[in-house]
């Protein structure tokens, strides 16, 4: 996976998505560290010390679904997602290029619409209705369905910032990114 450096986008709202990104970013990356020392710690209470263990696979789990979601943000801010870099847009026109960047992100702005509204509805669902895990630990599920819901929405912000990025690009005839 190729990642390029991202363009720099001065305006107030561009500087804010970047800041959010970022912290994304790096609870993300306290999050992936947390869940492996969860693993860890597991693995030693329950093979080496026999100690029986209720929380620790489903805090990791927890702890990995929030960096596939919020830390997603921070991905599609670096450009450091799965694309066609490589394949297949070298051989297009630069205004060809700008183009798919507008209709992409404008069909996963909606697709991300729609999955934040549904996540939204989720959350509140299994917060106003206490549903908990089926386990012996039993967390609640709200604390889950809210990462998908924030990770979701904050990428919907980041999407209309780059629709905007691109839709500029083409006006001016500036290559974006």
């Amino acid at each position: 996976m190729k990642t390029v450096s991202p363009t720099k986008n001065n305006s107030f709202f561009g500087k804010i998505l970047d800041k959010v990104a970022d912290v994304a970013g790096f609870i993300s990356m306290a999050a992936v560290v947390f869940a492996m020392l969860v693993i860890v710690y597991e693995v030693i209470a329950r093979y080496i010390f026999r100690w029986a263990t209720v929380w620790e696979v489903e805090a990791a789990i927890m702890a990995t679904t929030f960096v596939t979601f919020v830390g997603s943000v921070f991905a599609l801010k670096n450009n450091a997602h799965v694309t066609m870099d490589d394949i297949v847009l070298p051989h297009l026109k630069p205004t060809v290029r700008k183009w798919i960047a507008l209709i992409t992100s404008t069909f996963s702005l909606i697709f991300c619409v729609v999955l934040a509204y549904k996540s939204w509805h989720m959350f509140w669902e299994a917060f106003s209705l206490g549903w908990r895990s089926e386990t012996i630990w039993a967390p609640p599920l709200a604390i889950p369905y809210s990462f998908l819901a924030v990770g979701v929405s904050i990428m919907c912000f980041q999407l209309t910032g780059m629709i905007i990025g691109a839709a500029k690009s083409l006006r001016s005839g500036v290559e974006s990114a």
